[in-house]
């Protein structure tokens, strides 16, 4: 009874204002009416997913759109883009961990985002389920050869890092030993995560589009580029409708995840290539579909051009302008949504099951060119907007009471970690190690010392 009572003593309001002081912090702000703003916007759009709750929820997943054909719909491309966000964490652990201190100004903003941005993607995911509640079996009764059990153990445990490495950096500051600690679990773990994730794709081998063994590779380098454009929008945007001004040193930051975000895209570009190569090489289906059926404005328009060359001209073009990168970015954004949609849907439309005949009760529909069919509906695309009015509302708070730009506008520099490099050294400046200082003599009056030219006593 004693213990009771002196754990339900220990939450008390002093503790709790211990526990969140340098946490909740009210932010001030030229423009006052973002806020209000950006929370009805938020909630509009979060009606979204509350509509389409109701229906897969209590009227069932005869609501979708998907098929036996094909499964997996909207709410997986969803899934799949969101995770994608994971990258945001290495962009915050490339000062932490790596010592490249330049990333540090935007690691409170990038970490936060990861964690609204990796909770929308399990939601959608789940969303997917019929009976969401039974994924906990998922974890435990999971094997180490299903790739698909591997990421919903680690995706968990990478969340729960990435919110105690913010809490954490927030309280303690880039350069504590546990912050440390806790930034290089959750990178590894992330490596982990999103190199699993693209297995889950890689191995199913009755599925020819997505088989291939470089595409947890793929799905790592899609994770930097992607979470690149979406830290670059969301924090240039972020000081444009606030009215802050944005200081020398963020500005260097996002210029220098500007410039990261072109090899990106370039290198991305590389696997595209070949990856499409491949395919048109050994006569998949699929490749009609994108290169000249129904899903060729998809392939050329959005995932090529929106997607890689646009942007890369557009930075390289503008010489790193901040406005015109982030407008590169959002188009870069679009373009990958678009890449997940057309890698999912499309690699589903040439289906492997013949037992049951399009066009029947237990089939699904039929194109032109003999491949199921697939085409979002209402709930589907409601729930989608629900859940980044989701996303959106929870930003708007955190800005508002997370002091998430207190690095961003310090006006002191940040000190170079002890275990790490400096980006500026490694680039324009040879890497000589200076010559130590010779150390300091006095005169001790011997007439016998020769040569001095030093201070006497």
């Amino acid at each position: 009874m004693e213990n009771a009572n002196a754990s339900t003593a220990a939450v008390t309001p002093e503790f709790l204002s211990r526990i969140s002081r340098g946490i909740i912090e009210i932010q001030k702000t030229p423009k006052k009416l973002w806020f209000p703003v950006g929370m009805m916007l938020g909630l509009l759009m979060f009606s979204g997913l509350l509509y389409g709750a109701y229906n897969f929820l209590f009227i069932g997943h005869q609501t979708l759109a998907n098929s036996k054909e094909v499964p997996w719909n909207l709410f997986i491309v969803m899934y799949a883009f969101a995770i994608s966000s994971i990258g945001l964490s290495y962009i915050a652990s490339f000062g932490i961990v790596l010592g490249i201190k330049q990333f540090d100004v935007i690691a409170r903003r990038a970490l936060f985002l990861a964690i609204l941005i990796i909770n929308a993607g399990m939601i959608s995911v789940a969303a997917d389920m019929r009976q969401p509640l039974h994924a906990v079996y998922l974890m435990l009764t999971t094997h180490a050869t299903s790739p698909l059990g591997v990421v919903a153990i680690t995706i968990n445990l990478y969340l729960l890092l990435i919110m105690a490495e913010l809490y954490l950096l927030m309280k303690r500051g880039h350069e504590d030993r546990l912050v440390r600690i806790v930034a290089t679990a959750a990178f590894g773990t992330a490596l982990i995560v999103h190199s699993f994730h693209g297995a889950i794709f890689g191995l199913a081998h009755s599925r020819g589009f997505w088989s291939g063994p470089y595409y947890p590779i793929y799905f790592l380098l899609s994770a930097l580029f992607c979470s690149s454009s979406i830290i670059l929008l969301v924090t240039y945007s972020t000081y444009k409708v606030t009215g802050v001004k944005i200081t020398a040193k963020l500005e260097n930051t996002l210029r220098d995840i500007g410039k990261l975000l072109v090899y990106l895209l370039g290198i991305g570009m590389f696997f595209l290539f070949w990856k499409m190569t491949y395919a048109w090489y050994v006569d998949k289906p699929e490749t009609s579909l994108l290169f000249a059926g129904p899903y060729a404005i998809n392939f050329w328009v959005f995932e090529v051009l929106l997607g890689y060359l646009i942007p890369i001209l557009i930075i390289v073009i503008s010489q790193y302008n901040l406005k015109m990168m982030a407008f590169a970015a959002f188009l870069a954004l679009v373009g990958l949504f678009m890449s997940r949609y057309d890698f999912i849907i499309v690699g589903q439309l040439n289906p492997y099951l013949g037992f049951a005949p399009f066009g029947s009760e237990l089939g699904g529909s039929i194109s032109p060119l003999g491949l199921a069919d697939y085409m979002p509906n209402f709930v589907e695309v409601a729930t989608g907007i629900g859940l980044f009015g989701m996303v959106l509302t929870a930003y708007v708070l955190g800005c508002k009471f997370l002091p998430l730009s207190k690095d961003e506008l310090e006006t002191h520099e940040l000190q170079p970690h002890r275990h790490g490099i400096d980006l500026d050294d490694l680039f324009e400046k040879p890497m000589v190690p200076e010559p130590p200082p010779p150390p300091e003599r006095r005169w001790t009056g011997d007439p016998e010392e020769k040569d001095w030219g030093g201070e006497r006593i």
